[in-house]
């Protein structure tokens, strides 16, 4: 059995020892968080929101969800 530090050093060089870059996990929170954004905005202000708006707001929907698909397949090419 080991000891929580030694545990603890595993899990943090693991966490380090990543193969992709750093910058492409910080794009990808971004790219999500937007398109949760989008997501939860649409689900409950849609009925506030002018048709204008509501077309702005699906189309960001939809491009952030091509983004993170852009960048899910980049990221399996690299692995």
């Amino acid at each position: 059995m080991r000891s929580p530090m030694g545990s603890f050093s595993i899990a943090m060089s693991d966490m380090s020892d990543a193969d992709h870059s750093v910058i492409v996990d910080m794009i990808m929170v971004q790219v999500i968080s937007l398109a949760l954004g989008a997501f939860l905005i649409i689900a409950f202000g849609a009925y506030r929101l002018s048709p204008q708006e509501l077309t702005w707001m699906l189309i960001a929907l939809f491009v952030s969800f091509s983004m993170v698909g852009a960048v899910y397949r980049s990221l399996a090419r690299s692995v």
